[in-house]
């Protein structure tokens, strides 16, 4: 019964990371980027790029409980010597670095746009930051999806 719960809340956790990686990746970017660069000249484009940031930082914010979550299950398995699959804990706590980097990053993303407004939106540190998220973003979905298909 114990390893069952342990399964369920690393399935909803990976679900969690997975799906709403996938959405914000494949609906809520391409909508807001589309609309950031028809209004890259206005004043819009600093509301539209904080609208961004936000929302990517809701999902960081739980994306990074739920990476936790799946680090506290594969300790308890580790330490209960119900699993010996200790890459499975390493890979947890990757997922977890990566999501703590990106809310470094993103942190950083919001404290230029706050400071420089309009001039911030396009500004060569801004897209390498965008840039930085997006790989750690593919990062922790390759490693959602590993955790998934190799599961312990």
């Amino acid at each position: 019964m114990f390893m069952l719960i342990l399964q369920a809340i690393e399935n909803f956790a990976l679900a969690l990371i997975i799906g709403g990686g996938i959405v914000m990746a494949a609906a809520v970017r391409p909508l807001l980027s589309g609309k950031l660069a028809l209004s890259s000249g206005s004043d819009l484009a600093p509301m539209l790029e904080e609208i961004s940031i936000n929302a990517w930082n809701r999902y960081n914010r739980l994306a990074l409980v739920s990476a936790a979550a799946l680090l506290i299950v594969d300790v308890i398995r580790v330490l209960a010597r119900l699993s010996s699959a200790y890459w499975h804990l390493v890979l947890a706590f990757l997922m977890l670095a990566a999501l703590i980097g990106k809310l470094a990053v993103d942190k950083q993303l919001k404290q230029r746009l706050n400071t420089y407004a309009a001039d911030a939106v396009g500004s060569k540190e801004q897209n390498a930051g965008h840039r930085l998220v997006e790989r750690l973003t593919k990062l922790i979905l390759v490693i959602a999806l590993i955790l998934v298909v190799l599961p312990e």
